[in-house]
């Protein structure tokens, strides 16, 4: 059992040093100029921003509701 783990590690080493270095992961990783990874960067923005939004939305309404039923 040991001797098949190390070998698959051995195999997957030796893989991993002969693929070519030119994968890219994203968009931002080969130019910060191309309107690609411009759009990219707005969507990674708009959906770290939607999560603050909702609840502030959310948050906003309660507060007005009860605020509204405790002065009438």
């Amino acid at each position: 059992m040991i001797r098949q783990v190390i070998i698959l590690l051995l195999i997957f080493g030796f893989v991993s040093v002969l693929l070519p270095n030119s994968l890219d992961a994203c968009p931002a990783c080969k130019n910060l100029d191309e309107p690609i990874a411009r759009g990219f960067n707005w969507s990674v923005l708009f959906m770290m921003a939607m999560p603050f939004t909702v609840f502030g939305v959310i948050g906003g309404s309660v507060y007005y509701h009860f605020r509204r039923a405790n002065t009438a």
